[in-house]
């Protein structure tokens, strides 16, 4: 999605220099339409995003050892 959201920038661009070279407004408008979309992609990637981090996390403050003080179980230090 985020590639989806940086395409609309380009093109929320290209509408912006269509705009502003040719003095119509209709450009302007889909300039903004268009910006608006992308950013409607970006807070739903957001969401989603946050939504999958919280269902795999599990332990926040567990290390990759799976202890939470970091201590190895094999060394047992």
């Amino acid at each position: 999605m985020l590639v989806a959201a940086l395409g609309l920038t380009m093109l929320g661009f290209a509408f912006l220099v269509a705009a502003v070279a040719t003095g119509q407004i209709l450009w302007a408008w889909a300039c903004i339409g268009v910006g608006a979309l992308g950013l409607l992609l970006l807070v739903v990637d957001l969401i989603r995003g946050r939504s999958g981090h919280d269902e795999a996390g599990g332990d926040p403050g567990a290390t990759p050892s799976g202890n939470p003080d970091g201590a190895d179980a094999r060394t047992g230090g």
